[in-house]
């Protein structure tokens, strides 16, 4: 069994932090949204949340701790082209960067 060391336990990040991580981050186009919630319901960091009442009910994405992983479910789902992945998210301090392309939705089966 192998322990961590004290060195390694203050290097170990605290992803609430953004010095160490980013959140994804959504653009939502309330001209488009029409608040079905569908979005909201698919997140699996539950970053989106369905706020207002009637023909005023949209998507916005959580403020405090947003857990947005841009997986771009929410931009996949959405039958409005309200949703787009804007910033991926980012382990930076940590983890070996790759470079992942463009955001583009999932093909169909």
């Amino acid at each position: 069994m192998s322990l961590l060391s004290w060195r390694e336990r203050l290097t170990i990040p605290t992803y609430d932090n953004e010095e160490y991580a980013t959140t994804g981050r959504l653009f939502i186009d309330h001209e488009l949204c029409n608040g079905c919630g569908v979005c909201a319901q698919i997140c699996p960091g539950k970053a989106i949340e369905i706020r207002g009442e009637g023909r005023e009910k949209k998507a916005y994405l959580e403020e405090v701790f947003p857990q947005c992983m841009s997986c771009n479910d929410c931009a996949a789902i959405c039958e409005r082209d309200a949703v787009t992945a804007a910033v991926a998210y980012d382990f930076g301090y940590y983890f070996k960067k790759l470079n992942r392309g463009e955001f583009r939705k999932p093909v169909p089966y």
